[in-house]
């Protein structure tokens, strides 16, 4: 049983994997030398969303800031070994460098994908344009007949195992002597417009200097017990695992399809979801698998552009969440205007393993310094929430 100090200076609410990237940066930064606790109720991850994404980072985003936090997470990712290890040891992490490719059925969404491109490769994004016949010679397997194009990114995008990319970030805090906790946070104590303290559910009161809000779905109940409102929700996302009875002996990269349908290569299998045709939240408890969506929607989507495909069959499913921010799809970073010690990491609407890494050192750093070093995610601050002024991201999957 882990016996709590009766104070720390950093309580990250939430121990998947934005809490355990706060308390990995913090726990690895020179200039921080005070005490971490981390508290997570469901010891397993089984219900995190960490531990039910697709595991995959790409660069090809739409706002500049999104690019940059992606771009160091594969830095970190290439640099893994060295930076999560205990004593020579780290979790294989396995990263697959495919690429993602958005496909465009017609010249206006040709265009603004090629629009886009612009901006991503001037924030150093590799990206390609291709036509049909360059499409056909890339990915044989493809039906190019009813396409326009396609935008495809590096080998810098890909796939890799989350659970053992949180893992190691996980032990190596474990290593640098932060605290981790089987608990939850029941309420939170204010004084003077300040956090002084959180509540457990096990009776416990601990003290804190910060506290880091990295509930996930959840996000929307801790900042209630500050008073504070987010427009966050969860929303349901299905991931179907199939085995196609034709041998594609190609590289397929994440491919994006404009129905909202992505299907990629994981190792002898393919992995696909969909964005749902009734995309409203849910409850923060439901992971229920929707069967129809594959059936429905993403079987007929996917069968369209591989022709192999019209013989598949499910291999295994499971049902996940996004903590969706309805105003932007921007995560949620930063102290909360009336609260200033208490810190939003929320809102990553799908996004939130791959730029984990950036949000927990951009956390590390405002904790520290009082100010963000590395990239400037000032524009991701709160009072774009009280303002009503979205920071937009218009490639979410």
């Amino acid at each position: 049983m882990t016996v709590l100090a009766s104070s720390y200076d950093v309580v990250c609410i939430g121990g998947a994997m934005t809490g355990t990237a706060a308390a990995y940066f913090l726990s690895e930064n020179p200039d921080f030398d005070g005490s971490v606790l981390v508290v997570e109720p469901d010891w397993t991850y089984d219900y995190a969303n960490t531990t039910r994404a697709q595991n995959s980072i790409r660069e090809q985003y739409t706002n500049p800031l999104n690019i940059q936090l992606s771009r160091f997470g594969a830095e970190f990712i290439a640099d893994f070994h060295d930076r999560v290890q205990v004593d020579g040891q780290s979790p294989e992490i396995n990263f697959r460098g495919t690429g993602y490719m958005f496909i465009a059925e017609d010249e206006a969404a040709y265009r603004r994908l090629e629009e886009e491109s612009v901006g991503q490769l001037a924030m150093g994004a590799e990206v390609a344009m291709l036509r049909p016949d360059q499409i056909a010679e890339r990915y044989p397997y493809m039906d190019v007949d009813q396409l326009v194009g396609a935008r495809v990114g590096g080998l810098r995008e890909g796939s890799f195992d989350g659970w053992a990319f949180f893992q190691g970030m996980r032990q190596r805090a474990l290593h640098n002597h932060v605290t981790y906790v089987k608990d939850r946070v029941l309420g939170i104590d204010l004084d003077g417009g300040r956090v002084t303290g959180v509540r457990l559910e096990s009776g416990a009161r601990v003290g804190c200097g910060f506290a880091i809000n990295a509930a996930g779905c959840r996000a929307r109940e801790v900042a209630a017990m500050v008073d504070l409102d987010l427009p966050i929700e969860p929303r349901a996302r299905t991931s179907f695992m199939f085995d196609c009875r034709t041998l594609i002996d190609y590289v397929v990269p994440l491919t994006v399809t404009p129905a909202g349908v992505h299907f990629r290569r994981e190792q002898n299998h393919f992995m696909c979801g969909a964005v749902p045709t009734s995309d409203v939240a849910i409850d923060a408890s439901d992971f229920e698998i929707r069967h129809d969506e594959f059936e429905e929607l993403i079987w007929p989507t996917v069968a369209r552009y591989v022709p192999q495909f019209d013989q598949i069959g499910i291999v295994t499913s499971w049902g996940g969440q996004y903590d969706y921010n309805t105003l932007d799809h921007n995560l949620i970073l930063g102290p909360g205007s009336e609260v200033d010690n208490f810190f939003f990491a929320n809102g990553f609407s799908g996004h939130g393993l791959q730029q984990g890494p950036g949000v927990g050192r951009g956390l590390s750093e405002l904790i520290t310094y009082g100010a963000f070093r590395s990239i400037d995610l000032a524009p991701l601050s709160y009072t774009r929430i009280e303002r009503n002024e979205p920071f937009l991201e218009s490639a979410v999957i």
